[in-house]
């Protein structure tokens, strides 16, 4: 893909972002929203993600989707008076260490009537983090100023129980590896249960892609407080559904 049409994909908005809820499991209720980007002109959003990525305007793509995933949601919330719900955006470690990464991401919120606290980073574990020293200088002004910050697919991607002991996430992300098959397969079941005592302690643990009603009743056993996925809800245009 060349950077003209990556260019214009942003500048002429030919994206859009769905929403899929995350689930309190005992409660069975919304608490927020993870947005995902969609564009109509490429297959899959990891091919534009990757050549944003090879042409070096990723951040651009990133706060673009950042930016039109605020507005979407802040029009939910106003609507619907959803003052309870916080909206989960993902983003790419770069993106996070660019130097006005923090004051572009308040000025957006400030915007609305959003509080920051209702805005979670979800820091993208697909790109290698060359520079932990960069990202944490911002990831501590933006915990300053009252974002929260989670750390997505720990242990599958780029990120690590460094990365997670660095960072301090106040959300840590689970991805369908470990949810999919949850009740049928022990050793998924103990590696779980096994950071749900060392990390649940004041860090949320979120499970993504619960697909079926075994495994989401295995993860409430387990003491999995939230999820996501197929089971729960299909992620959809959150502006047509409200």
């Amino acid at each position: 893909m060349e950077l003209a049409t990556i260019r214009e994909i942003m500048t002429k908005n030919l994206f859009t972002n769905v929403f899929q809820p995350i689930y309190h499991l005992p409660s069975k209720k919304i608490v927020g929203y993870e947005s995902l980007l969609r564009c109509p002109l490429v297959k899959s959003p990891d091919v534009l993600f990757h050549a944003a990525q090879k042409h070096g305007c990723i951040h651009e793509l990133d706060m673009s989707s950042i930016s039109n995933s605020i507005q979407i949601f802040y029009s939910y919330y106003k609507k619907n008076n959803a003052s309870d719900l916080f909206l989960s955006v993902n983003v790419y470690p770069s993106t996070v260490s660019f130097p006005f990464f923090p004051q572009f991401l308040e000025r957006i919120v400030g915007k609305t009537s959003l509080s920051n606290q209702q805005i979670i980073l979800e820091i993208n574990e697909s790109e290698s983090l060359r520079d932990l020293s960069k990202i944490i200088k911002n990831i501590t002004v933006l915990k300053e100023k009252g974002f929260v910050i989670a750390l997505d697919d720990l242990g599958i991607g780029e990120h690590s129980l460094h990365t997670l002991l660095e960072i301090e996430p106040s959300i840590i992300k689970f991805d369908h590896y470990l949810s999919k098959d949850l009740s049928k397969n022990l050793k998924k079941q103990k590696v779980l249960s096994y950071f749900l005592d060392v990390f649940n302690d004041g860090e949320k643990i979120i499970l993504e892609g619960i697909e079926t009603k075994e495994d989401m009743i295995c993860a409430q056993t387990i003491g999995i407080q939230y999820a996501q996925g197929y089971y729960l809800s299909k992620p959809y245009l959150l502006h047509v559904s409200c």
